[in-house]
């Protein structure tokens, strides 16, 4: 049986030793082919407890985490997420960041995204002061070397979900690699107004 359970605040650091497996692993996956550590992540992942209005979903199936969301204020975001959004016509104060969507591949393509997303939307809704939901998807060729035969990037999802790509409005991360490099990273933005 799938449980799908919203945390906030403190209640976060129940599945935060979870989330960072759930991360790492799936972020190794192509098109992020990201070399996490447990402590980074860890260190990151507390921000959600400790960030007004944050939350994560936790999915979870016969007790184990498959699956997980997060979210919070774009303003309490890294500055290189907020940076971008500055000199735009609207106030940052209005934006919502969604971090992720993430399942494992046995989880995929069977509408627990959609679901997961309809639940972020409803949340951020209650909070009352968000009009927009951004997030953001890294930039990849469609050539890349790594880049699986049946590749489906997130961006389709995005759009059939009412997402609009922002065109021009990217921020860049650096992170380390499967292979032991680190790279730059673009990173294209996305928004969806509620």
């Amino acid at each position: 049986m799938i449980i799908e359970t919203l945390l906030s605040g403190p209640a976060v650091a129940e599945c935060l030793d979870d989330l960072a497996s759930l991360r790492i692993s799936i972020f190794s996956e192509y098109p992020y082919l990201y070399a996490g550590l447990r402590k980074d992540e860890l260190t990151y992942l507390r921000h959600y407890m400790e960030t007004p209005e944050a939350f994560v979903i936790s999915v979870k199936d016969a007790g184990e985490m498959i699956g997980a969301a997060t979210g919070m204020p774009l303003y309490y975001e890294h500055e290189s997420l907020v940076a971008p959004f500055n000199s735009k016509p609207f106030s940052v104060d209005e934006l919502y960041y969604v971090g992720e969507v993430l399942l494992y591949p046995t989880y995929r393509d069977k509408g627990m995204g959609l679901r997961l997303l309809n639940q972020i939307e409803a949340y951020v809704r209650t909070l009352g002061s968000y009009r927009y939901l951004m997030c953001a998807t890294i930039v990849r060729p469609d050539n890349h070397q790594l880049g699986p035969e049946n590749y489906v990037p997130i961006d389709r999802f995005l759009a059939r979900t009412g997402f609009s790509l922002l065109p021009g409005v990217t921020t860049n991360f650096t992170w380390l690699e499967t292979d032991g490099v680190s790279r730059d990273h673009v990173m294209q933005f996305w928004q969806k107004e509620l």
